[in-house]
């Protein structure tokens, strides 16, 4: 095997790997022998036809296997021959093997970019963390949603009007102009007051109204709060026959409660634990996800450097199918949609190939600061992976192994230990997590 590197640009290599006539012969003969075996011509028993008419036959099929073999069995030693790492998957090219005749195919590839990167361009750079804190107040917000899940509605013993917080049975028509709304009635439908779940110009006019009361009240849809597309823009005159009225009656929070909310919970005391610690890992993730943000905007564009081509042309697809993936989960038909998947693609490059770039410089700050993946860093991984799934570390390894998902875990945590090196050094100013996220999402909509 003859291999030769050919510079096609900074990043882009080619790759010329020459197998000898008498290797190729060999494995056509063998291809071949094969093929006879099993070969039903006729005039001809099984194993008796002529290499010629087998070749006329068979010989795309033969020369198919052969190449796919011969490029197969070559392509790793050769790229361990010249040391060249793709960053990509490459690209091949070849024409179809014959007798006696030496094989050449090609290999093209990207790979890493080689540039330079001062280190106090990304050493004490000034970060901005969101300041989250679990408060007793967030606590009692969140088991008062809990009770609020729990509730029932009794009626109202004591006479009286309809107050916020009441909730108000009804029968209801509604109507565009003098045009009933197609599909626009509705009765015992039950209403709570003051819980923002229906236009206000309903909950006002359905404040201090007594079962028997014949109420209206018109509502005028934007283009976006519509129920229906088909009352976008227009106002809707709604009539209510109130019916009933009762009240939300809440669980006591008492142990009682927190047993209800699941058995793992024997008081209010663990319940009350487990929403702090649940509130304290999101804050912990919304805390990484603002300042990973923010590092990777301001190493984005550290070194000058070429992009490799196929990492973009990779990232944009990913992206791509990631918008159909979701929309499949949300049921759309894709066929029926008739997604123009290029026009799709054109317009994720400029974000794909952001999202590279951050990416190589993350490498180099790697590489210069000597970030390591340690088998105890992987440990760490699968442990946190059984806490939330529940299964033991050891099977969830087995399965990453068994899949060949390592060397992508790796690749992630590589990225986390870098960006918490980079951290590490910056300087981190507490901030409003309002005013933060304005911010990111203000800088996330001039880059596009």
């Amino acid at each position: 095997m003859k291999v030769k590197v050919e510079e096609l640009s900074s990043v882009r290599r080619k790759v010329s790997v020459e197998i000898p006539a008498a290797e190729v012969d060999k494995l056509l003969n063998q291809i071949y022998r094969r093929i006879g075996r099993s070969a039903r011509l006729k005039g001809f028993r099984p194993g008796k036809a002529p290499r010629k008419i087998l070749e006329r036959y068979y010989g795309d099929r033969a020369a198919a296997e052969a190449a796919e073999q011969l490029v197969g069995h070559n392509y790793a030693p050769a790229l361990q021959e010249t040391g060249l790492e793709p960053v990509a998957q490459p690209d091949f090219d070849f024409e179809a093997p014959q007798a006696g005749r030496d094989f050449t195919f090609h290999i093209l590839l990207d790979v890493r970019p080689e540039f330079e990167l001062d280190p106090s361009s990304y050493k004490g750079i000034t970060l901005k963390e969101p300041k989250l804190e679990v408060t007793d107040e967030i606590i009692d917000q969140r088991l008062q949603e809990l009770r609020e899940r729990q509730a029932v509605t009794v009626p109202l013993e004591e006479e009286r009007p309809a107050a916020p917080g009441d909730v108000v049975v009804v029968d209801y028509t509604s109507f565009v102009g003098e045009e009933p709304v197609q599909g626009g009635a509705a009765d015992n439908v039950e209403i709570e007051l003051g819980a923002g779940k229906v236009p206000e110009e309903i909950d006002v006019a359905l404040v201090k109204c007594k079962p028997g009361d014949m109420v209206e009240a018109t509502v005028a849809y934007g283009q976006d709060d519509a129920p229906n597309p088909e009352l976008a823009g227009k106002e809707v005159r709604f009539k209510f026959l109130v019916k009933q009225l009762k009240k939300k009656v809440l669980p006591e929070l008492d142990d009682d409660f927190a047993r209800s909310v699941s058995p793992e919970f024997d008081s209010l005391k663990a319940l009350k634990e487990r929403i702090a610690k649940e509130l304290e890992d999101a804050y912990q993730q919304e805390r990484d996800a603002a300042l990973r943000t923010q590092i990777l905007d301001a190493i984005r564009d550290l070194g000058e450097f070429e992009l490799p081509a196929s990492l973009v042309e990779e990232e944009t697809r990913q992206m791509v199918d990631s918008v159909k993936q979701r929309l499949r989960q949300q049921g759309v038909d894709l066929q029926a949609a008739d997604l123009d998947e290029a026009k799709m693609a054109e317009d994720f490059r400029p974000a794909a190939e952001r999202k590279v770039r951050a990416g190589i410089v993350l490498g180099k700050i790697a590489d210069q600061e000597k970030v390591e993946v340690q088998p105890e860093d992987e440990q760490a991984h699968f442990e946190k992976m059984a806490e939330r799934t529940g299964q033991p570390a050891s099977a969830l390894k087995e399965i990453y192994n068994k899949n060949n998902m390592m060397s992508s875990l790796r690749a992630q945590l590589l990225e986390e230990k870098t960006l918490q090196a980079i951290k590490a050094d910056a300087k981190i100013e507490l901030v409003d997590p309002a005013e933060l996220a304005a911010e990111i999402e203000q800088k996330g909509q001039d880059s596009r």
